[in-house]
Parts: structure tokens; C-alpha cells; sequence
């Protein structure tokens, strides 16, 4: 696929003209990037946004001990990177490849040139930037609000409607997840994770199958939500 039919179906660039969408493609940088590698950090100088086109992404930042919060998975149609684009400050986060990807990449002034030049574009940046920040004030939420098993079944609901393909009997989160990964994700203890996990099994919420979490009872787990 050419990079201007790829760009036709992210809702970002959706309703562009075919010649803005040329003009687009032509100053659009493509790049793979194999698993384990890493597209920036947190703190860097940026002046690039990102488009998935296909694998997987991790976008997490970290402390001085080497403590993990993950912020998203994104995958094939996500964009990323915008932040310090827009604003010329340093990279808030980092973005590390989790499976083979292959991206195109978007220059500052190139895209700063398409905004003017498209105001829908800036509307549904926009649109995209005002979702991540509600779902920035919803973790904030879960991390003063609620409990710790609470947390979890929050994670679990939000990681079904963004990863989510329903199967016989119920809907699978599809992401391969250590008990780690989904610690990092949350911003607790792997041990604390597993119990949590091992509670709502029982319970007949969830079943885990190759690292696979595939959520069988939803009214169960968001009675855990309190």
C-alpha cells in the first residue's frame, strides 16, 4: 500500500484532498523499526510526530531507579509524538517497539504547513489530544480515588475497549501482557498484580490464557470498582 492510501484511512488526514494528501506522502519519511528498539526518550529533543502503520508500540515513561508507568499501547493508524512537535519541548515520554513496526514519520514544519492549510486537520488533532487528556484524568482518578483491585478491573475495562476482539465467551484484551507489564501499566507491584489477578479468576471475571486476558464477566468485575 502506498503511503498515501495508508494516510487515507487515518482519521486524522480523513476528508484530505488528493492533492494535499500527495504533497502529504511526498514529505512523509518511512522507517522500520525492529522489536526491542526504540523510536525516542523522555527528554529529548523533538520535532517529529509518528504514524503506526504496522506492529506495536509502548509509550511509558520512567525514573531514576528504572520505574515503569505505561501510558499506552498504540498499534497500526495510532500517531504519537505530537506533543513536543506542537509545543517544542522536550519529549514527555518514550516510545519502544514491542513488535516489528513500521511507521512514517512527520516533520514539524511540513505538518505546522498542513494545519494552516487544512484547519480540520488541527480540529481532529485536537479532538485526539482532549481524548488522551481525559483519559490522563480518569488514571488520576483510579490513583486517588479508587482501591488497588479497583484499579485493576478500571485497567482491565479501558484495555477491552481500546485492545478488545470478543470471542465465544466474552471479549479478549489483545495484548500478550506479563503480570509486569500490567503492573507498569497500573504504577504498582508485579507480586500485588498477580493476587488481584488470581482473585478475579476465581471470581469467574477473567481467564488468562498465554498471556492473553480475556474478560468473561464484565457486571463481576466493575463490582470491583468501588
Amino acid at each position: 500500500m502506498s503511503k498515501k492510501d495508508f494516510l487515507k484511512q487515518v482519521p486524522l488526514f480523513a476528508n484530505v484532498s488528493v492533492r494535499e494528501l500527495n504533497i502529504i506522502a511526498k514529505n512523509i519519511i518511512e522507517r522500520k523499526y525492529p522489536k526491542g528498539s526504540y523510536l525516542f526518550f523522555e527528554n529529548e529533543e523533538g520535532n517529529s510526530m509518528f504514524i503506526i502503520v504496522s506492529g506495536l508500540v509502548k509509550i511509558f515513561t520512567s525514573n531514576q531507579t528504572g520505574r515503569i508507568k505505561t501510558l499506552a499501547y498504540l498499534k497500526e493508524g495510532d500517531f504519537f509524538g505530537e506533543m513536543a512537535m506542537l509545543d517544542e519541548q522536550k519529549r514527555s515520554a518514550s516510545a519502544s517497539v514491542l513488535e516489528d513496526a513500521e511507521v512514517l514519520i512527520l516533520n514539524r514544519s511540513d505538518f505546522q504547513l498542513e494545519i494552516l492549510d487544512n484547519p480540520q486537520i488541527a480540529l481532529r488533532l485536537m479532538r485526539a489530544l482532549s481524548a488522551r487528556l481525559r483519559a490522563a484524568d480518569k488514571q488520576i482518578e483510579d490513583l486517588t480515588f479508587r482501591n488497588l483491585p479497583g484499579r485493576v478491573a478500571s485497567t482491565l475495562i479501558d484495555l477491552t475497549r481500546k485492545h478488545g476482539v470478543k470471542t465465544g465467551d466474552g471479549v479478549k484484551i489483545d495484548l500478550k501482557l506479563t503480570h509486569q507489564e500490567f503492573a507498569d501499566i497500573i504504577g504498582t507491584a508485579r507480586e500485588v498484580v498477580t493476587l488481584i489477578l488470581n482473585d478475579f479468576k476465581k471470581a469467574g471475571c477473567i481467564k488468562i490464557e498465554q498471556k492473553n486476558i480475556t474478560v468473561l464477566n464484565f457486571q463481576e468485575l466493575k463490582s470491583w470498582i468501588t
